[in-house]
């Protein structure tokens, strides 16, 4: 039992001092301590402060709204499920385009374009 508390207080009192223990160097200011879910988060955190990434939609250009309302006209008289067929996309895929709550992907706007006869730019903005 004595031994183990010296164990220990050898640990802490290295640790403090930042003496290398079984090939880790322990420093007085380090995440120990905190869980490692804790210590990824904190890690996490300084790397999305450097780096930006992708623009999230509200960022966007894009009226989502807009370009599902020419998504409906293109559509015309066809049901929901045939023109989603031709676009090789499913119904409520087409259904989130045109309620705007999906970005058309390239795939499904260049298929929309060449069906329609319409540009990808008139799709896109409503400018031809």
């Amino acid at each position: 039992m004595a031994f183990r508390g010296l164990l220990l207080l050898s640990w802490r009192a290295r640790a403090l001092v930042g003496v290398q223990l079984w090939g880790h160097t322990q420093h007085m200011n380090s995440n120990r301590g905190l869980s490692t879910r804790k210590k990824n988060t904190l890690e996490m955190n300084k790397v999305k402060r450097q780096i930006p990434g992708r623009p999230r939609r509200s960022q966007s250009e894009l009226d989502l709204q807009a370009l599902g309302q020419r998504v409906r006209r293109l559509r015309g008289a066809a049901t929901q499920e045939e023109f989603a067929l031709a676009l090789n996309i499913s119904q409520a895929q087409l259904s989130k385009y045109e309620l705007g709550q999906s970005a058309l992907p390239l795939s499904s706007l260049v298929k929309l374009a060449e069906r329609s006869g319409r540009t990808t730019d008139w799709i896109l903005t409503g400018k031809s």
